[in-house]
């Protein structure tokens, strides 16, 4: 019989990393040595993957992901948010204190999102959101399979079928600091939990375009990506991206000129942008690849 194993508190990112691990295999009904054998990797692995007391390589948690039948991309920021050493974290928002922290962690998610209404009602009456000075990239490996979310749908918005002004003069927001359950512009679609893997299976596809390099072969595709229950539209690229490949991706809002930029070079098969709210109109996003023989044409998806 296993050891059995110790309660987490969620006191540090690694910890909470390791509970969602733990709630990912809990959901799926599978002990250890029953993932180990889908995963691949030696159940003493997995375990220390779960154990909260170190962060597990990304190629563990990647198959430990796949083996629960989830989908990768929406690990990929939470991984690369434990990674950092604590006293290098940003410092939570002003508005963010660890009474409030701390009152989040035991709500339900219904109770969160109510909260986050009324939040969002005060917010909205005092002030905008706390811009954020951090990196605004970030890569994700392959998406898992999902039917239903991978085919472009129809926007239920009465803008996506209308043309679009392009503004002359844009205003490129910084990474907003995500608040759960409170959506916003610029934020990171899967810290903010538009994305995160309990609300991936609603994430939808409003338009599916193809993406070329300099020379015009084809690198891949570029996604416009929509979560109905955050009013929040972002961008996906799927390809075979590397050091050498800087992706750029852009979202677009017309209706009031805004933009959120990002780019990524690593080695993952896939990297997505920040999100842009769809209350204030249709937003579209835009990609382009640039290497050392030069840059890519722009592509770019239908405005919904």
């Amino acid at each position: 019989m296993g050891r059995k194993q110790q309660p987490l508190t969620g006191a540090t990112e690694i910890e909470r990393f390791a509970m969602r691990l733990r709630g990912l295999r809990a959901q799926r009904g599978m002990t250890i040595r029953q993932l180990a054998g889908r995963a691949g990797y030696a159940h003493s692995t997995l375990s220390k993957a779960e154990a909260g007391r170190e962060l597990p390589s990304w190629e563990v948690v990647e198959s430990f992901v796949q083996a629960c039948d989830d989908d990768p991309a929406a690990w990929r920021s939470a991984w690369a948010a434990a990674s950092v050493p604590p006293d290098e974290q940003p410092e939570p928002a002003p508005d963010d204190p660890p009474a409030r922290r701390a009152l989040l962690a035991r709500l339900t998610p219904r109770a969160r999102w109510a909260l986050a209404l009324l939040t969002a009602v005060v917010l909205l009456s005092v002030a905008g959101t706390v811009a954020w000075s951090v990196s605004t990239t970030r890569g994700v490996p392959p998406s898992a399979n999902r039917p239903q979310t991978d085919k472009p749908q129809s926007a239920a918005m009465s803008s996506a079928s209308q043309p679009v002004a392009t503004p002359t003069k844009w205003r490129a927001l910084s990474e907003t600091h995500p608040v759960p359950g409170v959506p916003a512009d610029a934020m990171d679609p899967i810290r903010s939990g538009c994305g995160s893997p309990d609300v991936v299976d609603r994430v939808i596809t409003l338009d599916d375009v193809a993406v070329r390099l300099p020379d015009g072969a084809d690198f891949g595709r570029l996604r416009l990506r929509h979560q109905p229950a955050c009013t929040a539209s972002w961008a996906l690229v799927l390809g075979p991206h590397s050091p050498q490949r800087a992706v750029h991706i852009v979202a677009y809002r017309p209706s009031d000129a805004v933009s959120a930029p990002s780019v990524y070079r690593g080695k993952y098969s896939s990297s997505y942008g920040n999100m842009l709210m769809t209350t204030h109109g249709c937003v579209y996003v835009e990609a382009f690849v640039e290497t050392p023989q030069g840059r890519g044409p722009t592509a770019r998806t239908r405005c919904a």
